[in-house]
């Protein structure tokens, strides 16, 4: 009897999460399709494609993590394949957008005229949060991997 409960009450917790994982989608999109009108209007003060492409890559890695969030606690990710699937492209895109990250920050160091070593400029607290979402996302694609859940 104290087994159902339990089960009961995780079944209900799953569902909470998932249903607020899904929910979170339509505010991040909204406010990255602002950010996407604004790096638009941007290119006639001198952007240029690299800030869309980079956009793309960091709407994508959030929009994946709580997609695939979501559906995880739904528990539509039932077979091991994919689970493998999902969690390797949250994986795999977190993985590149890490790497940009890095690589936006070289440039941002350059552009400020910051002249301290990288490893200073991640204790600036705007520098290493951006970095905590990628991690977030590469860990929840190897929970989602790893899980047994039927």
């Amino acid at each position: 009897m104290q087994g159902e409960s339990i089960e009961d009450s995780r079944f209900t917790l799953d569902i909470l999460i998932g249903t607020f994982c899904l929910l979170l989608l339509a505010p991040t999109i909204m406010i990255s399709w602002g950010e996407f009108r604004y790096i638009v209007d941007y290119f006639e003060y001198g952007g240029n494609m690299s800030d869309v492409w980079r956009w793309i890559l960091y709407t994508a890695t959030i929009i994946s993590i709580l997609l695939v969030s979501g559906l995880y606690f739904f528990g539509i990710l039932r077979s091991d394949s994919v689970r493998l699937g999902a969690g390797i492209s949250v994986i795999s895109i977190s993985i590149l957008n890490l790497l940009s990250r890095f690589f936006e920050f070289d440039s941002e160091m350059n552009r400020y005229g910051i002249e301290e070593f990288w490893t200073d400029y991640m204790y600036r607290p705007s520098t290493h949060e951006r970095l905590e979402l990628v991690i977030l996302g590469i860990i929840i694609g190897f929970f989602v991997i790893r899980s047994n859940r039927k």
